[in-house]
């Protein structure tokens, strides 16, 4: 079967958002026009409350099913029950870093293992990076999406602030290179999963200037 264009794949899968009081994202390489004819299709779907067990079958199959009909390989490294859904108050826990707590102030470690991909301080923190990695908005509560989006905006700020020196606010580079790479080299899936690095420094400029509107510091290094 030939693979639909990707904007006819995101349509199809907006008409998947369950009917919660939510909204849907896609992310991943056909929010950033780096798709290949296969690749899969990243997708958050939230709402007010939890899907039940039935509830979150039926969204799966479906969106596996929009794969199969498409043509696009399924990556099922973190589960679905993981990553596909997600409640607000669960977004919220995300966007206020609550997926960091563990490792607060000291670079997180990412463990490519099923055991640690399935926790829920991995969910969060996946669904922090969805936040403020590129996506394309599906529809649902635009509301909800605005705020959550700019409260992750400002945590990533404060984010790069705890992986810095503490005191003055750090500079757009050094909070960029902190949310980049680790001390230790590690970048992309293997520390905080970014992988756009010009989006990266918009989330930080607005973040940064969220937090310190009046602070010179947060030009560009030139």
């Amino acid at each position: 079967m030939t693979p639909a264009p990707a904007p006819t794949v995101l349509l199809e899968a907006a008409d998947l958002l369950p009917d919660t009081g939510g909204y849907a994202l896609a992310y991943g390489s056909h929010a950033t026009n780096t798709r290949q004819p296969t690749s899969d299709l990243d997708l958050l779907y939230t709402g007010d409350h939890p899907l039940d067990d039935a509830g979150l079958s039926t969204l799966t199959a479906a969106v596996v099913a929009l794969h199969h009909r498409n043509g696009l390989d399924l990556d099922e490294e973190v589960p679905y029950a993981v990553k596909l859904y997600a409640t607000g108050d669960q977004v919220d826990q995300a966007a206020a870093l609550a997926g960091f707590q563990a490792s607060w102030g000291t670079p997180p470690a990412t463990v490519r293992e099923t055991w640690f991909l399935s926790t829920d301080a991995f969910r969060l923190r996946l669904i922090f990076n969805v936040l403020t990695s590129p996506h394309v908005f599906l529809g649902g509560n635009v509301t909800a999406y605005h705020r959550q989006v700019r409260r992750a905006e400002r945590s990533a700020a404060t984010l790069a602030q705890s992986l810095t020196a503490h005191g003055d606010p750090p500079t757009l580079q050094r909070a960029w290179a902190a949310l980049w790479q680790a001390p230790d080299g590690r970048t992309g899936k293997d520390y905080l999963g970014y992988l756009v690095a010009p989006h990266l420094l918009s989330v930080l400029t607005r973040g940064l200037t969220d937090h310190h509107p009046a602070t010179p510091g947060l030009q560009p290094s030139r």
